[in-house]
Parts: structure tokens; C-alpha cells; sequence
């Protein structure tokens, strides 16, 4: 996730230290499923709130996607979504799509 998603990502204690910048934010990881989904809720954010990452296969092309959630209150909604954006459009640049 490093190499894409922060600049940074530092494992200690049950709880990811994501590091973007001079921004460090920090979440548990809720559930995993291996190459398939994780789910993390943000360690200062409100309970209900998660995203998680997967990765979906269509079945009839094989056409592999990221599928990204990230349940968010109205207050942050544009802050996440140009947030989304603008990682997802790093990753491009990382993958060469």
C-alpha cells in the first residue's frame, strides 16, 4: 500500500499508520480477505464509518477492477471523494494503465 495509497504505511499495535505528506492518519483493519478485500476503519473517525478496498473480477470478461468504499459524513464526502480520486489516479500512473 506503500507504493501507491500513502507515502508511507508503518504496522504497530493492531493499527496502520498511514503517512501522506506531513498527514498521518491511523486505522484498524477490520477484515481481510487474502488478494480479495480489506476493510479498515479510521482509529478517529465516527463508528460507522469504514472503506475497503476489493478486487472484483467480472466473470464473463475476466476484466479485473478496484472496487472502493468509503462510507464517509456529509461534512468530509468531497474531501474523500478528491482524496479517492486523486490516489486512484496515482496508481494509474504506478501500473502504466
Amino acid at each position: 500500500m506503500s507504493q501507491w495509497f500513502a507515502d508511507d504505511v508503518i504496522f504497530r499495535d493492531q493499527v496502520y499508520t498511514f503517512t501522506w505528506d506531513d498527514e498521518v492518519q491511523k486505522a484498524k483493519l477490520l477484515s481481510v480477505k487474502e488478494n480479495k478485500l480489506v476493510k479498515f476503519k479510521w482509529v478517529d473517525d465516527e463508528p460507522h464509518c469504514y472503506f475497503e478496498m476489493e478486487i472484483v473480477q467480472d466473470e464473463l470478461t475476466n476484466d479485473v477492477a478496484l472496487a472502493i468504499t468509503d462510507f464517509a459524513t456529509d461534512e468530509t464526502l468531497a474531501e474523500r471523494r478528491q482524496i479517492w480520486d486523486n490516489q486512484i489516479t496515482y496508481l494509474h500512473s504506478v501500473l502504466g494503465a
